[in-house]
């Protein structure tokens, strides 16, 4: 059975059309977005179609110590999801679910273990491109909202997806925001 947080996060599909590949897409779309940040140029078809090469400088790119702990990360996860993206596919099947990624300044790492918070009832919360409170402003979080928790934290700091208190299909916003552990205020917590 598929998790509910999850699924509310990558804008509740219907069960029969969400695929066991998409919980394999995320991780490999947001490990590729962090090397297509630093640079890499991406040979495969696959890559080539996700990411732009445009400016790209090689195969072998500098990654911040961040960046490389989220790397560690994702292909831990890869490796426990037993996960295997074909990189000669012309495109990821579920690629309009993580576009949202693209606005972040700062790419989150998925986790195994997904959560949520359905009616969040805490004050209006802006939404932030990077884990930093002057990092600029991509979203918002309202009372009544629906938040998915499918990343790795960063202390206080989550990135998490926004649903509509009345459309769990469809992901509003999405961005970091303070609400660490306990820090955030729901009517109700899934997973």
């Amino acid at each position: 059975m598929k998790r509910f947080a999850l699924c509310a996060a990558l804008a509740l599909m219907p069960v029969p059309a969400v695929a066991d590949d998409i919980f394999c897409e995320l991780p490999w779309f947001a490990r590729n977005l962090i090397f297509d940040r630093a640079g890499y140029c991406f040979a495969s078809p696959l890559g080539r179609a996700t990411f732009d090469n445009t400016g790209c400088t090689g195969s072998d790119v500098t990654l911040s110590e961040r960046d490389r702990a989220a790397i560690d990360h994702i292909l831990d996860l890869e490796e426990v999801l037993n996960c295997a993206i074909d990189s000669n596919s012309p495109r990821l099947e579920h690629l309009a679910h993580f576009e949202h990624l693209r606005n972040a300044d700062v790419v989150p790492a998925p986790v195994e273990h997904e959560s949520g918070c359905i009616g969040y009832t805490g004050p209006v919360l802006p939404l932030r491109a990077a884990p930093q409170a002057d990092a600029r402003v991509i979203g918002e979080l309202r009372p009544g909202d629906n938040v998915g928790f499918i990343f790795l934290n960063e202390g206080i700091w989550d990135y998490v997806l926004i649903n509509e208190p009345d459309d769990v299909s469809t992901l509003r916003d999405a961005g970091w925001a303070p609400v660490g552990l306990g820090r955030i205020e729901c009517e109700m917590y899934a997973g």
